[in-house]
């Protein structure tokens, strides 16, 4: 029994070290998040640093239905909105129940509550205040100047999910173009990833990828255990979930942090090259099966919040 203990100790001991060895590098460059903005925005200033020169920037998300990937969203959205000049905010949603929130946000015109009605997981309380934020910033705008809210999915994409990505891509690139300046996507990490590690299809933001080069940049989110909302017959659904300890994921939890942001682009960094599995939950309820990513290649970096709680309804 001593010996094979001892052989036990001898096989695990540089794995359970190398994982060390990552935690410890994690630490040393991570960027701590606030939990939001109360007392300010200063923990976002690694934005300077890392988006300088890009042009498109993608915001991920492990789910649609996670309060705090939405609060952190909100949070950096501002950020790049009022800080840094972007113009442009598409959502991974039809253009048809985006451009009358668009409407709201330019002028005023119809009732929010109602109006977001149709964003189904999107139809949150997270979501409301942004809007209300981009809202409140249009007002003192010149028309020029003001934020513009964009849908660059369609219901016509659906028939087909292997080009439905090609094509939110050319939606978004269109958009883009015709507008100018610089622009921020809202999507799930399996359509905003640069690279095709998380299947055989083509992602959206691959093809971004191809349009934009080094000017476009990507943030996943990712998570470890909690609840989230989810649909069931077109109606939320909470479910909990935890993540497996093998994983990206669960090489983030042991950080110190419990929210922070980590670049990838520092060097050396012991997950260059690598292939790692991060948390992924879809829209309609299935157990989470973790998807494979390349840090540095599919994200050019990631925000991890260990524990994360479902997405609060906006009531009418």
């Amino acid at each position: 029994m001593f010996r094979l203990f001892v052989i036990f100790i001898f096989f695990a001991t540089p794995a359970v070290y190398a994982q060390v060895n990552d935690i410890d590098w994690i630490n040393r460059n991570a960027y701590e998040l606030k939990s939001n903005s109360d007392s300010g925005n200063d923990d976002l200033l690694f934005l300077s640093k890392e988006l300088k020169g890009k042009t498109v920037v993608g915001l991920g998300e492990a789910s649609h239905g996670t309060r705090e990937f939405y609060v952190q969203k909100r949070r950096i959205i501002e950020s790049l909105i009022s800080q840094y000049n972007f113009k442009l905010l598409a959502f991974e949603f039809p253009y048809s129940a985006i451009a009358p929130i668009n409407l709201y946000l330019q002028s005023g015109q119809g009732d929010l509550k109602q109006l977001m009605q149709p964003l189904v997981l999107y139809n949150t309380e997270e979501i409301y205040e942004l809007f209300q934020w981009i809202r409140e910033y249009n007002k003192t705008k010149s028309s020029k100047n003001k934020v513009v809210l964009h849908g660059f999915d369609s219901e016509d994409f659906w028939y087909d999910a292997l080009i439905r990505d090609m094509l939110m891509a050319e939606k978004l690139i269109e958009t883009h173009n015709s507008i100018g300046g610089k622009t921020i996507v809202w999507a799930h990490n399996v359509h905003i990833a640069k690279d095709t590690t998380m299947g055989k299809v083509e992602g959206m933001g691959s093809h971004l990828k191809k349009q934009f080069g080094k000017k476009f940049y990507v943030i996943g989110f990712d998570t470890y255990q909690g609840s989230v909302n989810v649909l069931n017959s077109g109606k939320f659904e909470m479910h909990r979930f935890e993540g497996k300890e093998n994983t990206l994921s669960g090489t983030f939890a042991k950080a110190k942090h419990e929210a922070f942001f980590l670049p990838f682009n520092t060097k050396p960094g012991p997950f260059t090259g690598m292939t790692g599995y991060i948390t992924n939950i879809y829209s309609i309820w299935q157990e989470p099966t973790p998807l494979p990513i390349r840090p540095g290649v599919d994200f050019d970096g990631m925000i991890f919040i260990k524990n994360t709680s479902a997405s609060v309804k906006l009531n009418q």
